[in-house]
């Protein structure tokens, strides 16, 4: 038995087909410019459109084609942005990163290695290990007197008795001492990429570190092998 289609109803699949159909929401160059060859068909005799207000409309939407050009432009220009930084950030993945005042994991009596830049002489160099939660210093060590540049150091996990930390973030403090004035000095403790992400709203990319967190690549002083 077959059914033969009905005058004036229409079956799912056009409806769909109908629905899924892109709508043109602007008028193009062509539609604007049968629009305007109609107007001037049907323009009063009597009142023709003055020179001023045609060369006005061309303008117009002259314009706006103009616009809406540029704006094409742009969002492509940011897309292709975008995927050149998450191609650069993907070349990040596995390496070791140094970030000032960024809080170490101490998994508990592990050695961490950290970095302390200075950009003059110093009589001394003295650099504290502080837990991130209670703020409290556990350990301290005197590296004695420093040039410019990176000065290289690590931690074992022990406190002051030699033990073993308890399990937590803990923070590298630096503090330089000239003629016995003290100023604080950038401390980076070593964390390695394990992760990369993009934050649209921020325009901005973020490393994960083995911790889990997430830094701003912004943050980020020094980055190696």
């Amino acid at each position: 038995m077959s059914i033969t289609g009905i005058e004036g109803l229409k079956t799912m699949s056009q409806l769909r087909a109908e629905q899924s159909a892109p709508v043109e929401q602007d008028l193009d160059r062509n539609a604007f410019l049968r629009l305007f060859t109609t107007q001037l068909q049907n323009q009063n005799p009597l009142d023709p459109m003055k020179n001023e207000a045609f060369v006005a409309q061309l303008a117009q939407f002259s314009t706006l084609e103009a616009t809406s050009a540029m704006s094409a432009s742009f969002g492509d220009f940011v897309s292709g942005q975008q995927e050149e930084r998450m191609l650069r950030g993907a070349n990040l993945l596995g390496k070791q990163i140094f970030a000032p005042d960024v809080p170490v994991y101490q998994p508990g009596g592990v050695t961490l290695d950290g970095v302390v830049q200075l950009d003059q002489i110093i009589d001394n160099l003295k650099l504290y290990v502080v837990d991130a939660e209670t703020e409290e210093i556990v350990n301290q060590m005197d590296l004695g007197p420093q040039s410019p540049g990176d000065i290289a150091f690590g931690w074992n996990g022990g406190n002051f008795d030699g033990e073993a930390v308890p399990a937590g973030q803990y923070l590298f403090k630096a503090i330089g001492l000239i003629g016995g004035e003290s100023f604080d000095v950038p401390a980076m403790a070593q964390s390695k990429i394990k992760g990369v992400s993009w934050d649209q709203s921020l325009g901005e990319i973020f490393v994960e570190i083995e911790d889990g967190r997430s830094i701003a690549l912004s943050e980020i002083s020094h980055i190696s092998e």
